[in-house]
């Protein structure tokens, strides 16, 4: 029978004293140190993004007539909502100005009546 030699090392990790183990050491060291200014980096970087995220939410409140707290979600509906709303007026307010107004200044000279009387 033959026995085959091992090609670790014979003494026990504690008994070990090499550089790789210090150098490894050192490496995970730095990997935390750089890690956590990463982190700190992010961190920094996404509070001032959310605080100037929170001051153009509150911008947007400001223009939409809304009635009280309004969730992110709602606020964005009613934003929408509020736009169609406005294109709406726009468009009606044009077909007035086309209807009553010929483009060289002169007006309708036929009045349309509101209300048509009923005639049996």
């Amino acid at each position: 029978m033959r026995i085959q030699k091992n090609s670790r090392n014979p003494l026990k990790n504690s008994e070990r004293k090499s550089s790789t183990g210090r150098s490894r050491a050192r490496k995970m060291a730095r990997k935390r140190v750089v890690c956590s200014r990463k982190r700190r980096r992010i961190w920094n970087y996404c509070s001032k993004r959310g605080e100037e995220i929170s001051d153009k939410l509150e911008a947007l409140k400001s223009l939409i007539p809304c009635n009280g707290a309004v969730k992110v979600e709602q606020l964005f509906q009613e934003t929408a909502d509020y736009i169609i709303t406005l294109k709406t007026q726009a468009f009606v307010l044009q077909k007035l100005i086309e209807f009553y107004d010929h483009g060289d200044g002169s007006k309708h000279e036929k009045q349309v009546p509101i209300v048509q009387q009923y005639q049996p």
